[in-house]
């Protein structure tokens, strides 16, 4: 799952600097303010992908210090 969390940041940091290069070299205000939004809903999700793979790396790091104790 790690991995596959991982591997949706790339795209979305990719969709994310595409559109910053739309934004700088479009001219029509309804496409900038479309680019605008867009920037900022990659960015939440990018958040949102980032927060969950430290949660689940800090699971993996409890159930291994879980099963150390137990040997």
């Amino acid at each position: 799952m790690d991995d596959a969390l991982h591997g949706l940041c790339q795209p979305l940091t990719v969709l994310q600097c595409r559109l910053a290069m739309g934004e700088l070299i479009g001219g029509q205000d309804a496409m900038r303010t479309a680019i605008a939004e867009a920037l900022v809903e990659c960015t939440r999700v990018n958040l949102a992908v980032s927060l969950m793979r430290e949660m689940l790396q800090h699971e993996l790091q409890k159930d291994r210090d879980g099963q150390e104790r137990t040997r």
